[in-house]
């Protein structure tokens, strides 16, 4: 096809490379977006889940633990808090 003028000379002359837009350049910009992207889906407060996942409550103090906490860790609440109940009265949920 017609070839523009200019780009015969620049191709000939190893201007070419100087006209920027390399891989370099393209994998730096598709990494700022991603970023971009990533920090954009993270906004927000994360407070009302953690909120959420406060589910297992001492009965005696009332105070709540998240979901995930071992049962050891709930053992030594009921140990150091309440020493005269048993642990059961704290957490009768748990029963075995």
């Amino acid at each position: 096809g017609a070839r523009h003028p200019l780009s015969k000379q620049l191709a000939r002359s190893g201007d070419l490379a100087k006209m920027g837009g390399g891989n370099a350049q393209k994998s730096a910009m598709a990494r700022k977006k991603a970023q971009e992207k990533a920090a954009g889906a993270n906004k927000g407060s994360q407070l009302k889940q953690n909120a959420a996942a406060q589910s297992i409550q001492c009965k005696v103090c009332l105070a709540s633990f998240i979901c995930t906490t071992a049962e050891v860790k709930l053992k030594e609440h009921a140990d150091n808090k309440h020493p005269k109940n048993d642990f059961h009265q704290c957490f009768p949920h748990l029963k075995a």
